[in-house]
């Protein structure tokens, strides 16, 4: 009888898991809500994350007023396109330098729009980075 309890409980983690990364694909944003950003299966809580063209990724130091020192390290892979996601709310105000950057597209949409987005254009191979506010 323990035998089989067993093999029920691992199934059932197996199939989670299964799930959780089916939903949550590698190279991907997945579920994603207030304070939560799931970027590559991977749960990142009550953190900005950037993300570049080339694939790097890192958490940064939340900010409500995004900065242009804030996303040169997101540049320096010269992507074709530059995301920033500003928040479930859209609190995240980007400076002015930054949507007057001219060798890459920029786009402003709040985190939902963003990340959807970032997967659309890596879906169609296109070189993009993304800078995502969590919260607000």
């Amino acid at each position: 009888m323990k035998h089989k309890k067993r093999i029920v409980i691992v199934s059932a983690i197996v199939v989670a898991l299964a799930g959780w990364f089916y939903a949550n694909p590698p190279g991907c944003f997945g579920f994603c809500t207030f304070a939560c950003v799931t970027y590559g299966g991977i749960p990142r809580l009550i953190s900005d994350l950037q993300v570049r063209s080339d694939g790097e990724i890192r958490k940064v130091e939340k900010t409500h007023d995004l900065k242009m020192e804030n996303v040169r390290w997101l540049l320096e892979s010269k992507p074709d396109i530059l995301i920033i996601a500003t928040g479930q709310d859209g609190v995240t105000q980007p400076s002015e330098k930054i949507e007057n950057i001219q060798n890459c597209e920029i786009i402003i949409l709040k985190t939902d729009e963003a990340v959807k987005l970032y997967n659309k254009l890596k879906d169609e191979k296109k070189s993009v980075a993304i800078h995502v506010h969590s919260t607000c």
